[in-house]
């Protein structure tokens, strides 16, 4: 029995975009965690500004764009993984669109603990890592189910 079209866009489109997520955290994460010293100097600089990166403000705005299909899609067919997965990444966007929007007591929280930085860096590297392994197990499971 064939895949109709929603479905079979709902299977690519999460294949696609688990394959992608799960390289850039695992990538980001393993380039974090070499390039730990020079990470933590970039933060360092970013507090001082006044407003907070274009460029963090520009991960969180692709972000959001690619959740809103994934939630959609989500529904073609029902799938729990990929609901949980997309109120996942909302709640991700929306947690850290707060740390930005509040950026003037972010970045004193990030100035004043400095000392810190290092070891608090590290730990989200991991979990970078962590996460894109299991976006390479969404995948699988994605696979073996459709597949």
């Amino acid at each position: 029995m064939g895949l109709n079209f929603m479905e079979e866009l709902s299977f690519r489109w999460f294949s696609i975009y688990y394959l992608a997520l799960g390289t850039l955290l695992m990538t980001g994460g393993g380039y974090i965690l070499v390039r730990l010293q020079a990470v933590a100097s970039y933060i360092e600089s970013v507090a001082a500004l006044e407003k907070p990166p274009s460029m963090w403000v520009s991960i969180i705005k692709y972000l959001f764009f690619f959740t809103i299909p994934c939630l959609f899609l989500s529904f073609f067919p029902f799938s729990w993984p990929e609901l949980v997965f997309s109120f996942w990444c909302l709640i991700i966007v929306y947690t850290t669109g707060q740390l930005l929007v509040y950026w003037k007591q972010s970045a004193s929280a990030i100035r004043n603990n400095r000392d810190q930085l290092p070891r608090k860096i590290r730990f989200v590297a991991f979990n970078m890592m962590s996460l894109g392994f299991i976006m390479f197990l969404l995948f699988y499971y994605l696979q073996t189910r459709m597949g």
